[in-house]
């Protein structure tokens, strides 16, 4: 009888202590970002791989992605499906000057032209507290292959969201800029400026309600309809030269996220699909004004970056052929940073046989 009950509380007792091992065993091998608690440690530079937002963008057909070892690459001919541009362009006289007098109309199967990008981008992109001014010319790509430029023009100053129009010509109405916030710009290169409604509602199934505030067809919408389920999660349209994705600009809540919200560089911390815990992104607002678009990187940029930019500044379309000198990226890192550049580019559109495009 003594034998029995103290094999049963040896029993009992080996029970509650592997039960505590077990528990303790368990509490050590959960992952560092489960739990309330260690949300706290995520922060704008964490570092986090982007390969969960490259696989979800719904990419179209003129757009190929690899993966290589730390980095990926983005391939695309740069000229977005014809249901993306308009049949028309409004083209002011100068490219200087943006405003309807003297302003042409050029169709856009004229003037787009194929860009051939291959731009190489980090899986983790490197948050940096010092920002780098967005380049004129290309400053990210988004799903359709087409350019993200920054919101301004060839001026410097003028801003092309607030600053559409609409020309008649025998007949034929066109607009400066399109229904997308898109238009035709030197060399043929299709670029945004703002938020795509158009990328919003292919990436959506179609679904989602949103008109651009630079449309001339309808009275613009500050975002996304948030009565359709479909389209209440941010919805990844692209990725900046810092390897940092793109967004439009509805929080996980289905809220518009205000520009009051995002630091200098149109970009937030916050927790987005694949992303629970947040990541550093940036987001395109559907405004008149600067905040329409990414005024500055934070994060370090890439080779994409200075090859994008020698482009804007040689006038050649970035071909992954086109051999570059090995001072070539510095200077070209060296003239975003200074007014130098945009004397240069000033100097190109003067002389450029392409000086009546956007």
């Amino acid at each position: 009888m003594v034998l029995m009950v103290a094999a049963n509380r040896f029993l009992r007792l080996y029970a509650i202590s592997s039960a505590v091992l077990l528990f303790a065993l368990a509490t050590v091998a959960l992952p560092t970002d489960a739990g309330a608690s260690t949300r706290r440690t995520y922060s704008a530079r964490t570092p986090q791989n982007e390969v969960a937002a490259i696989k979800s963008v719904k990419w179209t057909s003129n757009v190929a992605v690899s993966f290589g070892n730390g980095s990926w690459t983005f391939k695309s001919d740069g000229l977005p499906a014809s249901n993306f541009v308009a049949t028309d362009y409004a083209v002011p006289s100068n490219p200087l000057d943006v405003n309807a007098s003297g302003a042409s109309i050029i169709a856009s199967a004229a003037v787009l032209r194929d860009q051939n990008y291959v731009y190489k981008l980090p899986r983790v992109p490197v948050y940096t507290s010092k920002v780098t001014t967005t380049n004129q010319g290309p400053i990210g790509f988004l799903l359709d292959g087409g350019a993200l430029y920054n919101p301004y023009e060839a001026n410097h100053s003028t801003v092309a969201t607030s600053d559409n129009f609409v020309v008649n010509v025998d007949g034929v109405s066109a607009s400066f800029i399109d229904d997308c916030d898109g238009h035709p710009g030197p060399g043929g290169q299709y670029h945004y400026h703002g938020l795509p409604s158009c990328l919003v509602t292919y990436a959506t199934g179609g679904s989602a309600s949103v008109t651009s505030v630079s449309s001339t067809t309808g009275s613009s919408t500050s975002a996304v309809n948030e009565t359709n389920a479909a389209s209440r999660k941010p919805i990844v349209l692209g990725f900046a030269f810092d390897g940092y994705g793109i967004y439009d600009n509805i929080a996980m809540n289905g809220r518009t996220i205000p520009v009051s919200s995002l630091d200098a560089c149109n970009g937030i911390f916050s927790p987005v699909p694949g992303y629970p815990h947040g990541v550093y992104h940036y987001v395109l607002e559907n405004v008149k004004g600067v905040r329409s678009s990414i005024s500055c990187y934070h994060g370090v940029v890439s080779s994409a970056y200075t090859q994008a930019l020698q482009g804007v500044l040689s006038g050649d379309t970035p071909a992954p052929a086109r051999s570059v000198s090995a001072s070539a990226p510095a200077t070209a890192q060296s003239l975003a940073a200074n007014k130098s550049e945009d004397t240069l580019l000033l100097v190109m559109l003067r002389s450029s046989g392409l000086n009546k495009d956007c």
